[in-house]
C-alpha cells in the first residue's frame, strides 16, 4: 500500500513539475531531431542518407496545416512511406469527417498514420512544446483511441514498406523496423497514460476548445476504430497470402 502511495505521489509531482516547467522550457530542434534518431539506431549508424529523422508536416501545408506546432520528427523512411510513396497515405487518406479544430485533427492523423507516440508538436524546424498543455482534453483522447486501434497496421504498413523498397533495390532497415516496433509498444503504453493525465490537464487549460472539440472527437475516433480494423485485418491477410490477396 505505502508503495502505491509513493507512485501516485511520484505521478503527481511529476505532472505537477512538466505542467509548471514546460511551457517555460521549449524543445528544441535538436532534442527532437536527437530523440527520434536514438529511436533508430541502426539507421542513423548504416543510412547513406544525409540525414536519420526529418522534420514532418502533421496537416500538409496545402490543406492549410501551417508550420507553427504542426511538425514531428519522424526518422526518413518513414517519411517517405507517410509523404513520398506511391500511396502516400499521410497526403491521400484525410478524414472522412473532420469536425473541430487543427489540433484535433492532429491528433487524429498522428494516431492513424505516424508510428510511435509524439508527446511534442513543434514548429517546423524550430522549438516545441508539450501537447498536455496546447492540446483540448478531446484532442488527447482522440489520440490515445486512434493509436491503439491503429498500432497493428502501422507497423506491418512500415515493415511492408521495407520489403517494398527491397524489391526496388532500395536501402532498407529491417533490423532498425523490427526494433522500431518494441520501442513504439512502450511509448504507446506510457503514451496512453500521458493522454488520460491530457484528457484532464487540456480540460483543464483549453475548457472551450474541448466542449467545441467533443463532438468531432466522437466522429473521428470512431473513424479511427473503424480505419484501425479494416486496415488491420487487410495487412494480416495479405501478409498470410504474401500479398496475393488484398482487401
Amino acid at each position: 500500500m505505502n508503495l502505491t502511495r509513493l507512485i501516485k505521489a511520484t505521478f503527481a509531482a511529476s505532472t505537477l513539475f512538466m505542467m509548471l516547467t514546460a511551457p517555460a522550457h521549449a524543445f528544441t530542434k535538436t532534442i527532437g531531431k536527437g530523440f527520434c534518431t536514438l529511436r533508430h539506431p541502426v539507421e542513423a549508424l548504416t543510412s547513406s542518407r544525409m540525414t536519420t529523422c526529418e522534420s514532418q508536416h502533421i496537416i500538409q501545408q496545402q490543406s492549410g496545416g501551417g508550420s507553427n506546432g504542426n511538425t514531428i520528427w519522424i526518422n526518413t523512411l518513414e517519411h517517405d512511406y507517410l509523404d513520398r510513396s506511391v500511396d502516400k497515405p499521410w497526403a491521400k487518406e484525410r478524414p472522412w469527417f473532420n469536425w473541430g479544430d487543427k489540433n484535433l485533427e492532429r491528433a487524429y492523423m498522428m494516431g492513424v498514420y505516424a508510428n510511435g507516440y509524439h508527446f511534442v508538436t513543434y514548429k517546423h524546424h524550430g522549438n516545441g512544446n508539450f501537447t498536455l498543455f496546447t492540446w483540448d482534453g478531446a484532442s488527447h483522447a482522440t489520440y490515445a483511441i486512434a493509436s491503439i486501434a491503429n498500432f497493428i497496421t502501422k507497423e506491418m504498413s512500415y515493415i511492408g514498406y521495407q520489403i517494398e523498397r527491397d524489391d526496388n533495390e532500395q536501402s532498407t532497415q529491417y533490423i532498425d523496423a523490427f526494433l522500431g516496433v518494441v520501442i513504439d509498444l512502450f511509448e504507446v503504453v506510457i503514451g496512453v497514460c500521458y493522454s488520460m493525465v491530457g484528457i484532464v490537464v487540456g480540460t483543464l487549460f483549453n475548457p472551450i476548445d474541448t466542449v467545441t472539440n467533443i463532438p468531432g472527437a466522437v466522429v473521428l475516433s470512431a473513424e479511427a476504430v473503424v480505419e484501425g480494423v479494416a486496415n488491420t485485418v487487410s495487412d494480416i491477410v495479405s501478409a498470410v497470402t504474401l500479398g496475393y490477396v488484398q482487401l
